[in-house]
């Protein structure tokens, strides 16, 4: 509203737009309309103002020039002629980049770049053509279709929507009028050429799509928030009309099958979008959005399917994927296509499902009326399911027959985790509870035999440490000169602490402070352990030696101060076999997909350089869900990530092809570029 105009430079190879600014100063009010265009120079912005000026900038002409310290040497020609504030601007490309304005003074007038001046730096636009608005309306906003027959569609104060026609320029002439689209003032008009529709936003809360040939109303949009549009966008690449309204909600609508896809709120606050924008630069697509006192930035993901199944009527607590073998990350899985897998959910609703992988449907489910299921893992060996209960109960689940055993921890407390793993043909479980206690059993078609239980407390004050998560790993790339038997298993604390345990030995091997609040998540690939926390951050430790682990660096986007980049804590991980992926999930609905062994600027024209060097990590996967998301697990025959929601859903969100097909060197390849 001061005049002042801001401009960034996003890096290509990454999309990050830096916080270093330039501004623009040289406007004495608000800043109304803007165009830009490449065509022109090196490219050329074109403002209209509350001052009554048009004004032409060289955005980057000010790390050139240096003919005086002044800032406004970034303006190369201001256009006066209007008597009021100048609310629209377009260029006319096809027209020898014809200039066209409206203002409040009521008029529209044209301007034209001066002949002669092909060898000069920039163009100099003189008058061309003035329309004056007779009626006593004021123009509002203008598009300009180009072409054989230019045309101009200009919206009104009144709400109506006049078509100027030109065969040659100039002049315009007014060639129909339409007056019953909109029963408040037209707010913006958003051409799209390709498929000759006009869509007009008004204050009447609505969104009218017109025939841009014809006239005619091709659909009403309307908005179910109550709110009125401010401003929309159009998506040429997936053929979308992204529309904004003044709740801060942006909705996503498909205008041929006349239906809204997605509606997403991108302000918390509800501060209302003034403007969102589509861009496509070498990173990727992404939507911009503005507000009275921000600009946000946002990636768009296309390649995002997912499906929702419904069967459970409150929170999910936990998945469980029964695998036909040991699912070890160092051995190589090949998953027949045909065969039917099923997974198995677990929720507040006292039901534990299972789901069919063909047709994604429950096809049956245990019912456990006692006490809440907190965490459930598969059994390796046997044909079960394992959970673990808020009283303390551990039990095992025939999955064939729906038949449990049970036994229970020695402290009686909540079980809060869960791991499994196999050493000789035997399988163990292990169970963390909130007093810092883990228990192991060995697990046989019988039921349980307990072997040991562990006070595994590790802070110094005389508290007991809660257990949030577990992981066992059997320590096959352990060197042999190392020990033995060198399975253990990493323990997770509330307190942001990681332990890793010798099995045999039941003694603690090391004990560092990996987050700053409590362990949410542990997984595994080759010897790398990733540890996610409600501290928001993702890291990565180099295990080779359980007596000295250290931290290679953390998993995010550049410049973000969170693993996510939105702030919200981590609910669960879990690793793509064979690729070596990392799958994180976080509470605010976000799925990110992560090749730990790249950086976010290794992309074709890349500069070989990262655009921060402590990000670590590429993105090769990112999608949200609106709904709250409780727990995390891939399933590699389906190639999906499933997850579990607090409104009892089930999501799965399939994989592109293109991040499957991507070219992999083997893990040990990989492995071996991280120790080097």
């Amino acid at each position: 509203h001061d005049g002042t105009i801001l401009h960034w430079q996003p890096q290509q190879a990454c999309g990050f737009i830096p916080p270093i600014v330039n501004q623009l100063r040289n406007h004495n009010g608000a800043v109304l309309a803007m165009v830009f265009t490449h065509e022109l120079g090196k490219g050329l912005l074109f403002t209209g103002s509350a001052d009554r000026s048009i004004k032409i900038w060289d955005p980057w002409g000010g790390s050139e020039a240096q003919l005086h310290s002044r800032s406004d040497h970034y303006c190369v020609q201001t256009i006066s002629g209007h008597a009021g504030s100048v609310v629209a601007v377009k260029l006319m490309r096809q027209q020898n980049h014809a200039l066209v304005s409206c203002s409040l003074d009521h008029t529209i007038r044209t301007w034209y770049p001066s002949e002669g001046r092909g060898l000069l730096l920039y163009p100099w636009y003189v008058p061309g053509q003035t329309i004056s608005y007779a009626s006593g309306a004021w123009p509002t906003t203008l598009v300009a279709r180009e072409g054989a027959s230019a045309a101009l569609f200009v919206g009104d104060s009144s709400g109506c929507i006049s078509l100027y026609t030109s065969a040659k320029y100039p002049p315009f002439r007014l060639k129909r009028k339409l007056s019953h689209f909109h029963s408040l003032g037209v707010l913006q008009l958003q051409l799209i050429a390709d498929n000759s529709l006009v869509v007009s936003l008004g204050f009447d809360q609505k969104a009218q799509v017109l025939d841009a040939i014809s006239g005619t109303l091709s659909s009403t949009l309307t908005n179910s928030n109550q709110a009125r549009f401010t401003c929309c966008a159009w998506d040429a690449r997936d053929q979308f009309l992204v529309l904004g309204d003044a709740l801060g909600f942006i909705q996503i609508y498909d205008v041929f099958q006349d239906k809204m896809l997605r509606k997403l709120r991108l302000m918390p606050t509800g501060s209302p979008l003034l403007s969102v924008d589509v861009a496509t630069i070498q990173a990727g697509d992404f939507l911009f959005a503005g507000t009275v006192n921000c600009m946000k930035q946002w990636r768009i993901s296309r390649d995002v399917g997912y499906t929702e199944c419904n069967g459970h009527t409150e929170a999910i607590t936990a998945l469980a994927i029964i695998p036909d073998e040991d699912d070890d990350v160092l051995e190589d899985q090949s998953f027949d296509g045909s065969t039917s897998y099923r997974f198995f959910s677990a929720s507040l609703d006292s039901t534990i499902r299972c789901w069919d992988s063909y047709d994604m449907k429950a096809s049956f489910g245990f019912e456990e009326r006692t006490a809440e299921v907190t965490c459930m893992v598969p059994s390796k060996l046997h044909a079960k399911i394992l959970t673990g209960h808020d009283n303390g109960t551990v039990k095992a689940w025939g999955i064939h027959t729906g038949q449990f055993v049970k036994t229970q921890v020695e402290t009686r407390s909540a079980v809060t985790c869960l791991a499994s793993g196999i050493i000789r043909d035997q399988e163990f479980l292990l169970a963390g509870d909130v007093d810092g206690v883990i228990s192991i059993w060995e697990v046989t078609m019988d039921g349980f035999t307990r072997v040991a239980t562990i006070q595994a407390t590790v802070s110094k004050e005389n508290r007991r440490d809660e257990i949030t998560s577990l992981l066992f790993n059997s320590g096959r790339y352990i060197p042999p000169h190392q020990g033995s038997a060198q399975a253990f298993f990493v323990v997770g604390y509330n307190t942001g602490q990681i332990a890793l345990w010798h099995f045999n030995k039941k003694v603690m091997l090391s004990c560092f402070q990996a987050h700053g609040e409590s362990i949410s998540a542990l997984a595994m690939h080759g010897w790398f352990l990733f540890s996610g926390s409600d501290d928001t951050w993702l890291r990565m430790w180099n295990v080779f030696n359980v007596t000295n682990p250290y931290e290679l660096g953390t998993l995010r986007p550049p410049f973000s101060t969170s693993s996510s980049g939105s702030g919200s804590a981590i609910v669960g991980i879990d690793v793509v076999p064979m690729l070596g992926y990392v799958v994180s999930a976080f509470a605010d609905g976000t799925i990110l997909v992560w090749d730990y062994g790249a950086f976010e600027s290794d992309s074709d024209g890349g500069d070989g350089g990262s655009c921060d060097f402590d990000a670590y990590g590429k993105i090769m996967y990112r999608n949200k869900h609106e709904s709250h998301i409780q727990c995390v697990r891939y399933w590699p025959p389906r190639k999906a990530v499933i997850c579990g929601t607090s409104d009892g859903m089930i999501l799965l969100f399939h994989l592109p092809q293109k991040v499957l097909c991507l070219e992999r060197n083997t893990l040990l390849h990989a492995g071996t570029a991280h120790g080097n």
